[in-house]
């Protein structure tokens, strides 16, 4: 399988792991954003926020790329729609880091300092999940030296399966969150506990995607 994939041409996957680094990129850039809306900075986050825009812009340019030079030779390693499907599922990822700056600089949010604990926990599992999900794809290029299969394939899919144990931590711990925001709601106006919300939800959304991206890589592996 490697020899007619250097035959017949480079497969995507090298443009499949640059488009996740730029995600990647993205996603780094989530806990700044809380950070400087601690510290009442609006200014700083309206940066931040341009900065995630203009890293999820590049992300889309090379997602079009891939899409736009996806070689429909029979020799592919894997079915084209296959990839495509990755690729969409990285995509909603960058998607959804630019959606949480967006709505971040909408208007003013006050920062709790009582849910900063459980906060704080939540955005650190997310976290977790977008590297772990970056993590997968940079597996991609030893996939493919392995036909898709033997010990790397193994591998991948134990890294899938807990990225998905990940996940579901990230669920318990954004429910935790929310508790503790409708517990103080009070020291805020009720716009801002929505503002919350509506953020929070944006936040877990990043390990969702995540999940969804690596569970692509799953069907990939089983065909």
């Amino acid at each position: 399988m490697r020899s007619i994939a250097k035959l017949f041409g480079r497969p995507p996957f090298g443009p499949l792991q640059e488009h996740m680094r730029k995600v990647r990129e993205c996603c780094e850039k989530i806990p700044g954003l809380f950070e400087v809306v601690k510290e009442g900075d609006f200014e700083r986050l309206r940066e931040l926020q341009r900065e995630i825009s203009r890293l999820e812009w590049e992300a889309d340019e090379i997602k079009n790329d891939v899409r736009e030079h996806l070689p429909r030779s029979i020799f592919m390693p894997v079915d084209r729609a296959d990839i495509l499907d990755v690729l969409s599922a990285q995509d909603a990822v960058s998607d959804c880091a630019e959606d949480v700056g967006d709505l971040l600089t909408l208007r003013p949010l006050p920062f709790l300092e009582g849910f900063n604990p459980e906060f704080e926990a939540f955005l650190d599992q997310v976290m977790v999940c977008c590297r772990m999900g970056a993590d997968i794809t940079e597996e991609m290029d030893k996939l493919v030296e392995a036909s898709f299969g033997g010990p790397e394939a193994a591998k991948v899919l134990e890294m899938v399966n807990e990225l998905c144990e990940e996940e579901y931590k990230s669920d318990r711990l954004h429910r935790a969150f929310i508790r503790k925001l409708f517990t103080i709601e009070d020291q805020t106006d009720p716009i801002s506990v929505m503002m919350w919300y509506q953020v929070s939800e944006k936040v877990a959304h990043l390990a969702n995607y995540s999940e969804r991206m690596a569970n692509r890589v799953r069907l990939l592996l089983a065909k």
